[in-house]
């Protein structure tokens, strides 16, 4: 089951295209800052869900340019959808960050370059809330209800890990 092949097929739902389009779709409605999608992923993604049988492909010929795939999801791809959606929604699992594993190893480097690294998880941390809350009321405007969920999500996440990061780098000096 892949995240990845869920936000696909949600985006082709929506309108075919091919897959610089989609490309393109993420990039312009910065989805990559909210969910775990690369480029790479969104190419592989749409061969995978073709060969699947879940995506119908037309090629498009334009001079001058290469050939260009259009995908458009079928009744197979809806229901993997709806399969996808469903298996996210039961699957809940605590997140994981990646950056606790550098937490559970900070101990094993000198304190000054362990304040180095907490010192640029805080200003990371917090120039991720900044961007998130300067962009919280134009998302409120113009997302459905879903995408603005995730905005306001990641809003009191950010909120709650910036709070924790202060007490952190407090907590390593004095340790």
């Amino acid at each position: 089951m892949s995240t990845i092949d869920l936000v696909v097929l949600g985006i082709l739902l929506q309108g075919a295209k091919n897959a610089y389009e989609l490309v393109r779709y993420i990039r312009e409605r910065e989805i990559h800052r909210v969910l775990k999608v690369s480029e790479p992923a969104v190419f592989k993604s749409c061969r995978r869900l073709a060969e699947a049988g879940y995506l119908d492909g037309e090629t498009v010929h334009e001079p001058g340019v290469p050939d260009k795939v259009v995908y458009e999801v079928n009744s197979r791809g809806r229901a993997r959808f709806d399969e996808l959606m469903g298996h996210f929604v039961q699957d809940f699992r605590p997140f994981y960050l990646e950056i606790n594993a550098v937490l559970w190893n900070i101990g094993l480097v000198d304190q000054a370059e362990g304040k180095r690294l907490l010192l640029s998880l805080q200003q990371q941390l917090h120039a991720a809330k900044t961007w998130v809350t300067a962009h919280e009321q134009e998302v409120r405007e113009i997302l459905p209800f879903g995408p603005r969920q995730i905005v306001k999500q990641y809003g009191m996440t950010l909120s709650a890990l910036s709070d924790w990061i202060d007490q952190a780098v407090d907590d390593y000096e004095l340790d």
